[in-house]
Order: structure tokens, then C-alpha cells, then sequence
């Protein structure tokens, strides 16, 4: 048996377009879910939210990515429009991880945001573990005003990111990454 640690080295994203049928169960993603809200977070705020979108509101967000960059962008070219129409349209499951930041003496809005990203990271590398690919994304749609109103968010809302999840496609094994050597990122302080 292999311990989290090992299993946490090896975990990998997998490109939305490898991503196929079938997703998760409901009671695979209740289970995950359960883990993502045991993430640290200062104060039992709780200020993340989960958004499960399947399908039809994958069209319906698909719509809304669509219609925000021709907003921004009235003569956006035609591959621009296609991959905004097809962002959130690439998995069997898409979750969107939010925070809803609370004033709070002793919990700045940053650590909130912090514990929200902690929890998009758990469930990816939840259903990493369990055998599924995965993907946490942001890109425009996740800062947008407009897209955040569609989904019933505030407007001082975070969007965390958008987290895909399927079955990997055979083809998603040759393009796995390489880690860097943690050596080149640790510096010792001694203190004085």
C-alpha cells in the first residue's frame, strides 16, 4: 500500500481534453466533497461553496463564458469563441470552488481565499486518486463580474477555479509532466 505522500507526488493534472465518460458518481463526489471541507481554515468560517454543473448548466455556462467575451471583446475571432464555448463543456463533471469572504477580526479575506484554494486542490487530488483525471482551471471567466452573476455569486465572490473531472483518455499517458527537484525552491533561514 502506498502512503499519501507517495500518492501525493504522483498526483497530476489532466488536460480538460482528456477528460471523457463516465464521471464520478454522486456518491464518489459526496465522498470527495467530504474531504474537501476538512481542509484548514481559520475561525469555521467556512467560506467555500460548491457549484456541481453537469449538464444541461455546463450549456447554459458555456452561454455565459460565450456571451461575456463578446462583451469584452464584440469582435473576438471565431477560435476564441469555440474555445470559450467549449470550456466548461469538456468533462463529464465540472465543479466551480468559490469563496464567499466574510469580515472576520482575526481572518484577512486572503486566508480565506487560501482555505478555497485548498479545497480545489483536495478534490483533484481526490479523484486523482481514485482513478479519474482531473483539472483545476481558471482563465477569464473565473475574474468576470458577469460570469459570477450568472452563477448566483456576489460580485465580491471569489471563483476559486473551475475543477474538471472524467475518465482519462488512453492518450492522456504519454503527456504526463515532470516534477522540479524541491532543492531549488527551499532556501534555509537561520534567523539573525
Amino acid at each position: 500500500m502506498t502512503t499519501l505522500v507517495e500518492r501525493l507526488q504522483r498526483r497530476e493534472s489532466t488536460s480538460a481534453k482528456d477528460l471523457t465518460h463516465p464521471g464520478p458518481t454522486d456518491d464518489e463526489l459526496a465522498e470527495v466533497l467530504r474531504a474537501a471541507v476538512a481542509v484548514p481554515e481559520h475561525g469555521a468560517i467556512r467560506p467555500w461553496r460548491f457549484l456541481v454543473v453537469r449538464e444541461p448548466g455546463q450549456r447554459r455556462l458555456s452561454e455565459a463564458f460565450v456571451a461575456d467575451l463578446l462583451a469584452e471583446t464584440p469582435d473576438a475571432p471565431e477560435e476564441e469563441i469555440a474555445k470559450r464555448r467549449d470550456g466548461p463543456l469538456r468533462s463529464p463533471l465540472l465543479l466551480v470552488v468559490t469563496v464567499s469572504p466574510r469580515a472576520h477580526p482575526k481572518v484577512p479575506e486572503v486566508e480565506q481565499v487560501v482555505s478555497g484554494g485548498l479545497c480545489a486542490y483536495v478534490i483533484q487530488a481526490c479523484f486523482h486518486d481514485m482513478g479519474y483525471g482531473a483539472v483545476w482551471v481558471t482563465g477569464k471567466p473565473a475574474y468576470s463580474a458577469r460570469v459570477k452573476a450568472e452563477l448566483g455569486l456576489e460580485a465580491t465572490d471569489h471563483i476559486v477555479g473551475f475543477v474538471h473531472v472524467g475518465t482519462r483518455a488512453p492518450e492522456a499517458d504519454g503527456r504526463r509532466k515532470s516534477r522540479p527537484d524541491p532543492a531549488g525552491f527551499v532556501r534555509f533561514w537561520p534567523g539573525a
